[in-house]
């Protein structure tokens, strides 16, 4: 779609022979690299100066909701853009280029398939377990991540919080041993990928982490939380969530990254308690009315 092996347009839209995949609800744009025959001044760092005869007729299916231009108008404009595209696919991209000088247009569009899919999703899947009696080893923790996308193309930003507290017979905290705010850190720089600990072919993916060893403390009932949580690098106003490559990539023309909900069980939380002492027996002395 883009003409040269490392051409690029806006420094970021490449030429790469591959199907798109965007989030859902994203507005994203789509460029074409304008014949320098009836653009001899064309700027692509800028997309500036597209000759005034060239034209471009995008075709595309009703599935990618609102597109600018319109499907099956020609208008001189490089690009289209669609607005809160809606989950699904592979949606079939054409564009072909004409002009007015001549009426030439192009006999071999270009073609590129496009899928929507939903924002990605993260959640822990290791049920809670009974509370136990003394130290107990580390827990292993699994996780699944829930995104269309092919297992090459899923990395996933997060993080997980874990907070160690001592607490009374009737689960009231007496005193916060400690709280980890990176226990598990995978940053918007460094995601989670096939290539680093996240298993599966196809979604959802898997991941596991181990909790610290399970240990009383201060001699109490000692509760462990891992809570999931947003990037220790996603933006400050932003809710805890997880970020995709996908959903990264699509948040390029908003120009700022979003973090997406995670699934309904975001804690693993374990409950150790001591071993109780049995105190000494009491009676009455056999001396007592001697």
């Amino acid at each position: 779609m883009f003409a040269g092996v490392n051409a690029q347009i806006l420094t970021d839209y490449q030429n790469v022979t591959e199907d798109v995949y965007q989030t859902a609800g994203k507005t994203f744009r789509v460029y074409v690299m304008p014949d320098l025959v009836y653009s001899p001044s064309y700027n692509s760092v800028t997309n500036a100066n597209l000759g005034a005869a060239a034209l471009w007729t995008w075709s595309y299916p009703a599935g990618l909701t609102t597109g600018a231009p319109a499907t099956g108008a020609p208008a001189n404009q490089n690009w289209v853009e669609f607005t809160n595209p809606v989950a699904g696919g592979p949606f079939a991209l054409e564009v072909v280029e004409s002009n007015t000088i001549g009426v030439c247009a192009d006999a071999t569009p270009e073609t590129r398939n496009i899928y929507v899919v939903a924002a990605p999703s993260a959640v822990i899947t290791t049920v809670d377990p009974a509370q136990a009696c003394g130290d107990q080893p580390a827990a292993a923790v699994s996780m699944s991540f829930t995104e269309a996308v092919p297992a090459a193309l899923a990395s996933y930003a997060f993080s997980v919080v874990e907070l160690v507290e001592t607490i009374d017979p009737s689960d009231v905290v007496l005193a916060t041993i400690r709280t980890t705010t990176n226990f598990v850190g995978y940053p918007t720089t460094g995601k989670l990928n096939t290539g680093n600990g996240l298993t599966g072919a196809a979604s959802p993916y898997g991941f596991s982490f181990n909790t610290a060893p399970l240990v009383i403390e201060a001699g109490s009932r000692t509760r462990y939380t891992y809570t999931l949580a947003k990037a220790t690098d996603a933006p400050g106003a932003a809710a805890d969530g997880v970020i995709s490559a996908i959903s990264q990539k699509s948040d390029h023309f908003g120009g700022t990254v979003l973090t997406h909900p995670f699934g309904a069980k975001i804690t693993y939380v374990a409950i150790v308690n001591p071993a109780p002492t049995t105190g000494p027996i009491y009676h009455i002395p056999n001396n007592f009315a001697y």
